[in-house]
């Protein structure tokens, strides 16, 4: 018996171990490398990016890659995880992952198998002349915000609406990103502003304070019980009576038995639930830098 089970400890591939779940289909920040304000602008932006193009980008941080068995290397744990989430969507194969692993000083920029090779070139100067700078001076947050950004303008845009990739000139990149980030995120800022002025403010008599209301909406099954997928999510103003109530859909739907019991529940993908992303898988493309 210890024979096998040490033979079984020798065969069975390291890289078996269980890959981290996704826990957000934009922002996973494990190893805690992101400010708040950095978070919320990567969330707007790939947000945004996905309602427009349909393109689905995600970015990680990991503490280091041994734990989840990613011994073979940065590339293949990359590919691994990317394939484990399928990100991007499963025709086009379009997606993107931007992968930080703070202990190990390694990141990734990992492209669908979508992309064409200009797209690995134009990774390997967003890592060299964008990330790695600012990872290097310890910068982490700035840093993958602005290669996230760049991703996002110079490579996810472009394909999506159909121009071809070049790879700009050595020199032509350090001019071009600064003003590209620059714009970029004064919109990015402009428009968490405009959201965080309008929030919680009557739009009939432009007062703050509304009250928020919660409920599930119920739905009467046949055979006894009811269902859930959505709750009714009630805004009313207290000082002029102004009210408006909208459907949310849940995460889950849950069907209950005549006695208020669980007799099963399904995942709502359309609500962020599994399997979230598109099913999209990688090549192996893309840009690896090392701090």
């Amino acid at each position: 018996m210890l024979f096998a089970l040490l033979w079984l400890a020798l065969v069975v591939p390291i890289h078996a171990q269980t890959l981290p779940d996704w826990q957000d289909l934009r922002v996973n920040d494990f190893a805690g490398l992101l400010t708040p304000e950095d978070a919320q602008a990567l969330d707007t932006a790939l947000s945004t990016l996905d309602a427009q193009t349909g393109i689905e980008g995600t970015v990680v941080t990991l503490t280091d890659r041994a734990r989840y068995g990613g011994t073979d290397g940065l590339e293949a744990f990359a590919t691994r995880l990317f394939d484990h989430w399928g990100v991007g969507d499963g025709t086009r194969n379009d997606g993107f992952m931007v992968l930080v692993l703070a202990d190990d000083r390694e990141a990734r920029i990992e492209l669908g198998r979508g992309y064409e090779n200009d797209a690995d070139i134009l990774a390997q100067e967003i890592m060299r002349n964008t990330m790695l700078p600012a990872l290097r001076d310890g910068r982490m947050s700035r840093g993958i915000r602005d290669g996230t950004q760049a991703v996002i303008e110079l490579i996810a845009r472009p394909v999506a609406a159909g121009q071809p990739l070049r790879a700009p000139e050595r020199g032509m990149m350090d001019r071009i990103v600064p003003f590209l980030f620059g714009g970029a995120w004064l919109l990015i800022l402009g428009a968490i502003a405009r959201q965080l002025w309008r929030r919680n403010r009557c739009p009939q008599c432009g007062r703050r304070g509304l009250e928020t209301r919660v409920a599930p909406l119920e739905t009467p099954l046949p055979e006894g019980g009811h269902m859930v997928s959505h709750d009714d999510v009630t805004r009313r103003c207290p000082a002029c009576g102004w009210s408006e109530t909208r459907q949310r859909l849940r995460r889950q739907t849950v069907w209950y038995g005549p006695n208020g019991a669980v007799l099963r529940s399904k995942a709502n993908p359309a609500a962020g639930g599994a399997p979230g992303f598109g099913g999209g898988s990688s090549r192996g493309g893309g840009a690896s830098g090392r701090w």
